[in-house]
This record gives C-alpha cells, structure tokens and sequence, in this order.
C-alpha cells in the first residue's frame, strides 16, 4: 500500500460515522442504501459523501443484484493496519470476505456460466443468458477495460431482441409466467421505452452537462399506462434496437476519465461509473427473465401430434 493509499484509508476512518457505516457491515454485509443509512441522525447528502469516501479507501463495495445496490465490507484494505474489523480474528476477516465474494458471484456478473439449465439448447436463450464478462465485476465502471465489456454487453441485448424480432411471431410472447411478472411482449416494451426516456436521455445528458440529473422512470407504470400487453410487441423490438444503437453512440465517447465525474441519479448523488454499473445490472435481469418465456414460446409453437388412439 503507498502512502496515498494509506492517507485515503486513514481518512475514511477518521470519521466516528464512517466507522459505524463500517460496523454495520460488518455485522449485516449486503445491506441496501437505506438500510445501511437507517437510524443515522445526518441528512442523506451527508451520509452519501461519508459513503463515497468510504468507496474511494475500498472499504466499501457496491454491488448491483437486479435493480437494487446492496453495499459490503472489504477487509483485504485493512490488512496493513490494526483494525477492529480484521485483527480482532481471522474468522471475521474470512467471513466479511466470503460475504462480499459470495454477492459477486451471486450478481451474475462474474462470468463463467451460459445461464440456466435447460436452456442451453436454444442459440436466443444462450445469448439471452449469456454472463458480462468477469472485468466488470457487478461493481461501479471504473476502466476502459470495463466500458469496453459494457458496450459489448449492451450490444448483445440488442442482438437478442433482433433475433427473437426474426424468430417469434406477431401473436406470440403474450403469455405471463406464473406468480406474476412481466410477458415476454412487456419486457420488450419495457426495454424500448427505457432506453428512449431513461438510459438514452442519460447518456445524453451525461455528454452535454458537467453535473447532470438523471431522471428516474417507473418502469411498472409505464407497462400500465401504456398498456403493453394489448399492443403489437414488433414496432417496440425495432424501436429498442434502434434507441439502443443511438445510446451506444453516446456511450462511446465516454472514457475512463469521465467515469468518476458527479452526477445526480434517481434523486442520488452518484458518479457515472455507477448509472453504467446500474444499465448493465437492469439489462442482465431482464435478459435473464427473457431467456425461459422465449424457451416457452418454442414449445408452445412445437406442432402436437394427434392421438392414434382407436384409430382404425
């Protein structure tokens, strides 16, 4: 560790909250924004700015699971000093490890699998399932490396949706799973309207403005409102495929240095490394959820022979 990296270590635990940030961690690993803030007497700015500093000296890493951040201790920084959070026993150390190890493996963002079993047969469902690559970790983009393996990712979202806009037909995808959830015709509405009204007015805003707010967009609304699954799924599969190529665009001039540049997301303050690590995040569940209705789909279409009993 040099001593910049020592001096941001020190610093982060100068701070009687910031310990206690670190405490509840320890003691609860992958806790949510508001669980980790509950009970703390600042304002949420304050405690936002106490969790950026805690992210810079990486004692702190976030890591998306679907649509929520879920934060975790990482010891491996505090080796280099004497700490309550390391020293006190190897088990704790290995535990807050294990934990944050664990919801990296979990995120499915750690590369290494073609989704569930049982759809390995189908090339759509194989590429709906396919895993980011490894570089980006489930945590915040903060590389060249890591927006290069974004890019690609989001790329294939669009693939997959050319493919099934080839493969399915007009009247299929309607169905809804079992227990709730959206059809397959809903996930492909949902994914054309946010990248026309969230990701792609982000990344907009993002290159146009030195501090921008990004808006949010209730994505359960917008399927009620615009009532996606009494509409034709095939207009909204083109319009993603073409919104998605227009994000892209703006995304490939975002480099690494613009990565940690502020930004206000969701009503957050953030930094750009974290609305990418949250698109990759909303692209992967969704793909993920894809992947068994379009599975179901095929059967459907999978021609049922006729009962040959009694004939004559």
């Amino acid at each position: 560790m040099d001593d910049d990296e020592t001096d941001r270590l020190l610093k982060a635990l100068s701070d009687a909250t910031r310990r206690r940030l670190l405490d509840r961690l320890r003691d609860a690993p992958g806790l949510t924004l508001t669980a980790l803030t509950d009970g703390f007497t600042q304002s949420r700015q304050a405690l936002s700015k106490h969790l950026t500093m805690l992210e810079t000296a990486e004692l702190l890493v976030a890591v998306w699971r679907g649509r929520e951040k879920l934060h975790y201790l990482n010891p491996v920084p505090l080796q280099a000093l004497p700490s309550r959070w390391v020293t006190t026993t190897a088990r704790e150390h290995s535990a807050a490890l294990a934990a944050l190890n664990q919801a990296l493996q979990g995120s499915g963002l750690g590369g290494g699998h073609d989704g569930p079993a049982g759809l390995a047969d189908d090339a759509i469902a194989r590429l709906l399932c396919r895993a980011p690559e490894a570089a980006l970790g489930g945590r915040r983009i903060a590389t060249n490396e890591q927006l290069a393996a974004l890019r690609a990712y989001l790329a294939d979202t669009a693939l997959a949706v050319q493919q099934l806009l080839a493969a399915m037909g007009p009247k299929q995808g309607y169905a809804q799973p079992i227990g709730g959830g959206f059809s397959l015709v809903q996930h492909l509405w949902h994914l054309a309207d946010l990248d026309r009204f969230g990701w792609g007015e982000r990344m907009r805003r993002i290159r146009a403005k030195a501090r921008p707010v990004l808006p949010g967009v209730n994505g359960d609304q917008l399927a009620v409102d615009r009532k996606y699954q009494q509409r034709p799924w095939r207009g909204a599969a083109r319009q993603f495929v073409a919104e998605r190529r227009r994000a892209l665009a703006e995304l490939a001039q975002i480099d690494a240095a613009q990565l940690t540049r502020p930004v206000q997301f969701n009503g957050q303050p953030g930094v750009v490394g974290d609305v990418l690590a949250a698109w990759l995040a909303h692209d992967l569940e969704h793909r993920l959820e894809m992947a068994p209705l379009w599975v179901a789909v095929q059967a459907e279409s999978v021609p049922i022979p006729k009962s040959t009993k009694g004939a004559r």
